[in-house]
């Protein structure tokens, strides 16, 4: 067995596992918590008035505080990182949360918001079929790629895919249980193929100095996800122009931007922006560039995972498709 196989099946195996013992981890396990460190709101208005230079976004404040504003273009040949991630494992989330890290602004595979590679991050779900790699791929030699329990990724991702069928906001609603059934009995296969096809691209593209692994369950989880967004924000700190906030105050970030629990006193200004960019329907949105920083849901510092409505209630798979699962997930 080559070496590259060894390593992608080694590390594919540890997200696996550490996907299924978190979940276990939180059905068994509940503690309370220290309160981590508030934080404030910058708005638009004061967004340049930091008092640390360096900082755009998230300013470190004393005792472990965070001051959210909004990001800048990195310094120009700032190495670039993927985001890869499959579909449904917190991709919006996870832009949020580099661009708050980094203080620096963050693109996708579609260049949807025309940054382009004036970037610290690229997100992509390549090889997944809504994915692509940027025409300036060659110029990318690391990532960090978030992965989930598919069993809640794929039903995850076609929440989404019911949202622009329906022309609704962008994680407004989660799709009836009957659509789902329709659509499962239809593409779970593929995207079940599609989830296998993403983890081996990712785990061989790599050598493991130049990739780091995170899962979403890890990432969302009330006891390690802070100390799981601390190994990104080191991470992303690993290449020339990228300047992440201290590590003692990634909890604060954390907890505002994956967790949305800002003190009382800044909720109603981050519940003002999530609103102006979560009612509109995609068919009235304008493009990226017409757009007020306001609208633009994925640079809202204080954005958080899915606030998706409707029931949360389980996806069912046939027996068939549970076997074709876990026959996928012990190949790799």
């Amino acid at each position: 067995m080559s070496p590259s196989i060894t390593r992608r099946r080694a590390g594919a195996l540890s997200l696996v596992a550490l996907c299924g013992a978190l979940a276990i981890f939180q059905s068994t396990l509940h503690k309370q918590q220290s309160p981590l460190p508030s934080f404030t709101y910058a708005t638009e208005e004061n967004v340049f008035e930091s008092s640390i230079p360096r900082r755009q976004l998230s300013e470190a404040l004393p005792n472990g505080g965070c001051k959210l504003t909004w990001p800048k273009k990195p310094a120009p040949g700032t190495p670039i990182t993927y985001a890869a991630s499959y579909p449904g494992c917190g991709a919006r989330m996870t832009w949020n949360l580099v661009e708050a890290l980094t203080g620096l602004e963050t693109g996708d595979d579609w260049n949807n918001n025309g940054r382009g590679s004036e970037v610290v991050t690229v997100k992509t779900h390549y090889p997944q079929s809504n994915g692509i790699l940027p025409d300036f791929d060659d110029r990318i030699h690391r990532a960090f790629i978030v992965i989930r329990n598919p069993l809640e990724s794929i039903p995850s991702f076609f929440n989404h895919i019911y949202e622009m069928r329906n022309h609704l906001p962008v994680h407004s609603e989660r799709a009836p249980v009957e659509e789902w059934v329709k659509w499962r009995n239809a593409y779970v296969d593929i995207e079940i193929a599609e989830y296998k096809k993403f983890v081996f691209y990712w785990m061989d593209r790599y050598a493991p100095e130049n990739r780091h692994l995170i899962t979403y369950e890890g990432l969302t989880d009330e006891l390690i996800g802070a100390e799981v967004a601390k190994g990104l924000n080191e991470f992303l700190g690993q290449v020339e122009g990228v300047d992440p906030i201290d590590q003692d105050n990634v909890p604060c970030v954390w907890k505002a931007v994956v967790k949305n629990q800002p003190p009382a006193e800044q909720a109603a200004q981050i519940a003002k922006l999530q609103a102006l960019a979560l009612n509109q329907p995609q068919s009235q949105q304008s493009p990226p560039e017409q757009q007020q920083p306001a609208l633009r849901r994925r640079l809202d510092p204080g954005h958080h995972d899915s606030q998706r409505k409707g029931p949360a209630v389980p996806r069912p798979y046939t027996p068939e498709q549970l076997d074709s699962m876990m026959n996928m997930l012990l190949e790799i």
